[in-house]
């Protein structure tokens, strides 16, 4: 086909029909191989996204980025630096061939960039400086040390980031009135800071006065500590939490929130669903949207009769109370392999209209911000939700 034929179909079309490839690289790169015209489509699908997850990846993009093709840079939106922080260990060596020089030449090379994510070791040898003014969402996968720089960090994303995430972090308390607790870091106002994902954390323990985000909306605290919440403004909305028995906020900490996102493991028999489970965390008669999440592994047969075994038994009377007494409007079951069999588990709650049985892996309350995913071997992949 030549740059004739192809004007037979108008560009936006066919910029839709690569939209539906859900960014194949392969059937991209072929697209790109049929004409000029197509290539010039194609580009800005087959470099949405890059993943540097060692050194020979990361000298390839800079290669192809700063040196050979300089102009690809202005369609790249996302890139993962460093491996899955499940996968890197502590004291690990960062990319000796991401060095500040590089870096900077790399980030400079990327006008559009919108998404980072700094896997363990990678973030350690980052100028805060290159989290770019056009840089909304940032994931941050690793402890970086000190405690200062990391601070830094933040105060270097406070004006523009949206969506921040922190994986896989551990300090150590700072006690609160203590000199450490004193002489932290200027006041880190992130203004445009509406969700914040803490995740495998503990030790965040800053003073309210050092790190500010009046304008939060979600929180998602899944398997860390408390530590963070004296920064979380009054105005929350969402909280999304892991279901555990083992953690708990004070009764003076429960949050005062609107819409509950519950990740449940179905496998696991000591996480019950229930009111009590939720009132570990929040004030449940503000809530007005639940949603459940149900995850499961792979292979894990007859779910329903899991899924039920795990729910407390008086879990649909307090809903049901909930919405009589409180506020609670709706709630929603949400899985990857959810089935109409949910809906027989809580009769009064469908009958009354107020339960949405819905299939997806994306939360509906709290939807996904990026579709890299980590592994346990230290790779990363895009999904296609």
């Amino acid at each position: 086909m030549n740059d004739a034929s192809s004007k037979t179909l108008p560009p936006e079309i066919i910029t839709l029909v690569f939209e539906e490839f859900d960014y194949d690289v392969e059937s991209l790169r072929k697209c790109s191989l049929v004409c000029k015209s197509w290539r010039s489509l194609a580009l800005p699908f087959l470099f949405h996204h890059i993943c540097l997850p060692d050194g020979e990846t990361f000298l390839n993009a800079f290669r192809l980025l700063v040196v050979d093709a300089p102009h690809i840079g202005q369609y790249v939106r996302e890139i993962m630096i460093g491996q899955s922080s499940r996968y890197s260990q502590p004291g690990g060596v960062p990319l000796p061939e991401a060095n500040k020089e590089r870096l900077e030449a790399l980030f400079l090379s990327l006008p559009r960039l919108k998404v980072l994510h700094c896997g363990f070791g990678a973030h350690l040898a980052m100028p805060p400086a290159l989290v770019r003014p056009s840089i909304t969402t940032l994931h941050i996968h690793g402890t970086i040390e000190p405690l200062s720089y990391f601070l830094m960090v933040l105060q270097s994303a406070a004006e523009t980031i949206r969506f921040l995430t922190l994986e896989n972090m551990s300090y150590l308390a700072v006690p609160p009135g203590s000199l450490r607790w004193r002489t932290m870091s200027s006041p880190s106002r992130m203004l445009a800071l509406e969700e914040l994902s803490i995740v495998w954390c503990d030790g965040l323990s800053f003073p309210p006065s050092t790190l500010q985000m009046p304008n939060l909306r979600t929180l998602v605290l899944y398997n860390s500590d408390e530590s963070i919440l004296p920064c979380v403004p009054v105005s929350l909305e969402t909280l999304v939490i892991h279901i555990d028995p083992d953690i708990s906020l004070p009764p003076n900490r429960l949050l005062n929130v609107e819409n509950v996102v519950a990740f449940c493991y179905i496998i696991d028999a000591d996480d019950q669903l229930s009111e009590r489970a939720l009132a570990n965390f929040c004030v449940t008669s503000a809530i007005k949207r639940l949603e459940v999440m149900l995850l499961f592994l792979d292979g894990l047969n007859d779910t329903l009769s899991s899924f039920a075994s795990m729910v407390d038994e008086g879990f649909e009377t307090d809903m049901l109370r909930l919405h009589r007494h409180g506020s609670l409007q709706q709630v929603i079951v949400s899985s990857k392999f959810c089935s109409e069999g949910v809906r027989a588990l809580f009769p009064k709650l469908s009958s009354l209209g107020i339960l949405e049985v819905r299939t997806g892996a994306s939360s509906l309350l709290a939807p996904r911000r990026s579709q890299f995913t980590d592994a346990f071997d230290g790779s990363w992949s895009w999904t296609s939700y």
